[in-house]
């Protein structure tokens, strides 16, 4: 399987997104509690991470959506309204983990989300947990035609939101997050 970071855009009219609290029954226990842990999963890739953790940006700019349906999730925006699209490959000890991938409506700027298009290779994660009035919504999930599952959820600080979506790379570290979440043994298989 190759790397989920040239083939996921949280964009994609191929993916779709249901609840987690409808998960499939192909999804385990283990599974369900990685996809659906509210905390910052930038503060655990950090502690599961022996040496370093990193961000490697892989693209971000202005954007439009085509999809209405992913539009209407942000309140009414017209089809012209911009978005900051940024891309991430989040990294512990040089294993990509995690491909994130969040939108910025352009409205959102008048908050202290106007930082983002700022932040470069710092942690999205990082920024987001710090904003003293953050409130996330639930998570739905998706999986990929390549077989990585993900989730998004919406956050919002000064009452303007930013959509972010992660989706999972199966690996040695994946299952060490997935033990430190669940907190269950993984000896030896790949959860995803």
């Amino acid at each position: 399987m190759n790397s989920p970071s040239n083939e996921i855009d949280i964009a994609d009219p191929d993916l779709r997104w249901f609840d987690a609290g409808v998960a499939p029954p192909s999804l385990d226990p283990e599974q369900i509690a990685l996809l659906s842990d509210p905390d910052s999963l930038t503060q655990h890739l950090i502690e599961i991470s022996d040496h370093s953790f990193l961000v490697e940006l892989k693209q971000e700019g202005w954007q439009t959506l085509a999809s209405s349906v992913l539009r209407k999730t942000f309140g009414p925006v017209s089809s012209a309204h911009r978005f900051w699209s940024r891309k991430t490959v989040l990294l512990s000890d040089n294993e990509p983990v995690v491909l994130a991938h969040s939108l910025l409506p352009e409205h959102s700027l008048s908050s202290p989300l106007a930082e983002i298009p700022r932040l470069g290779v710092e942690p999205l994660g990082a920024f987001l947990f710090k904003q003293a009035d953050l409130r996330r919504e639930s998570f739905q999930l998706a999986e990929s035609s390549a077989g990585y599952w993900g989730r998004r959820s919406m956050f919002f600080t000064a009452s303007k939101p930013i959509m972010v979506a992660e989706f999972f790379n199966p690996g040695r570290k994946l299952n060490r997050l997935l033990m430190k979440i669940a907190g269950t043994e993984v000896s030896g298989m790949s959860i995803f």
